[in-house]
């Protein structure tokens, strides 16, 4: 066959091909196109969590109390109540009123006794001296007042309520009661009101009605970091050791006309436990057994514990200077032979 007419044949076949409905080529799969995505809905911006509230340290304490323990004193303590009372060697004299008695040396006086017998009703105390009948005696109960030990640096001036006083403000209204013996502390005011201390926002004390400490080292002992000062006026102890003050409490130092003089002075002796009677030369009359914690700063004077008043904050001694139990406890334990003794009065 002659090429012409072969391409004619060829191409005749594929005509017929495709009318007979022969498959012809797939098309190209189409690709669906993709599914619309939905637009994504627009979320709330974040909340940030809440800060914390930044938490406050609280300041923490500046005084503690002593042990109550320190008061504990090694006798019981009685009142004579009569210039005739009467002193017995055995405690059947006693009962018996037999003639084999004596009296105290000196009147006023205050006895120790360890023991107390009941005969027939009546009571006995068996005192230092021997014993006596329970009507010439009245017991009596140490006071329980302490000061503070100071449990870090302060830079305001703190005390006690003297007695019991309202506080008021600028303006005189009244604001809160103070009870004796109740510790105050001074705090920045806005406004100066002399004669008063300022012990909150628009709350004022008397100043006369606090018995008041400063924490500095006084000008008077300047020179010194281990010492025992006295505030004559204002009639308080602090401690210093350290250069930094530790300890602080009222005192009742001497009454007119035996009034206790400043000065500097030094721990001369201690004895735990004595009794004492006026100087000689002296006018004063009084007889006190078993005073515990005496220690000499100058002659007979000194530091020692009494069980016989509670009037801590005012003068009212012979001349010592008067603490209660647990202060004179205290005082004595840290207090050493030749310890510095700064007494002060006036400005």
């Amino acid at each position: 066959m002659r090429p012409l007419a072969r391409l004619i044949l060829l191409t005749l076949s594929a005509a017929l091909l495709a009318a007979c409905g022969a498959p012809a080529s797939p098309p190209p799969p189409t690709v669906p196109p993709p599914a619309p995505t939905a637009s994504p809905t627009p979320s709330a911006a974040p909340t940030a969590a809440p800060l914390p509230a930044p938490t406050l340290t609280p300041e923490p304490p500046w005084h503690q109390p002593l042990d109550p323990a320190l008061g504990a004193l090694r006798y019981h303590y009685a009142e004579v109540t009569t210039d005739a009372a009467r002193v017995y060697v055995t405690l059947q004299d006693a009962a018996a009123a037999s003639p084999n008695f004596g009296y105290l040396p000196h009147y006023p006086a205050y006895v120790a006794y360890t023991t107390t017998q009941q005969l027939d009703g009546r009571a006995y105390y068996l005192t230092n001296l021997g014993w006596m009948r329970g009507e010439d005696l009245r017991p009596l109960d140490p006071s329980a007042f302490t000061g503070v030990l100071l449990t870090r640096p302060v830079d305001f001036r703190f005390g006690w309520v003297l007695a019991e006083t309202d506080s008021v403000t600028a303006a005189g209204a009244p604001v809160r009661a103070y009870s004796r013996y109740q510790i105050v502390h001074e705090v920045r005011a806005q406004a100066d009101r002399p004669g008063f201390l300022a012990v909150g926002p628009d709350e004022w004390l008397p100043e006369d009605a606090v018995a008041l400490v400063d924490p500095a080292i006084p000008p008077e002992a300047s020179d010194l970091c281990r010492f025992i000062y006295v505030n004559l006026d204002e009639q308080t102890l602090a401690v210093y050791d350290g250069c930094a003050l530790v300890f602080a409490t009222l005192v009742s130092s001497g009454q007119d006309p035996r009034w206790t003089f400043p000065g500097r002075f030094w721990i001369l002796n201690k004895v735990e436990y004595t009794t004492v009677t006026p100087p000689e030369g002296s006018v004063s009359e009084y007889y006190i057994e078993g005073l515990p914690y005496f220690m000499t700063y100058y002659g007979d004077l000194g530091f020692h514990g009494v069980y016989y008043h509670d009037d801590f904050g005012t003068p009212v001694s012979h001349g010592c200077i008067n603490l209660a139990p647990a202060d004179a406890r205290w005082l004595y334990d840290w207090a050493r032979l030749g310890e510095y003794v700064v007494l002060h009065r006036g400005p």
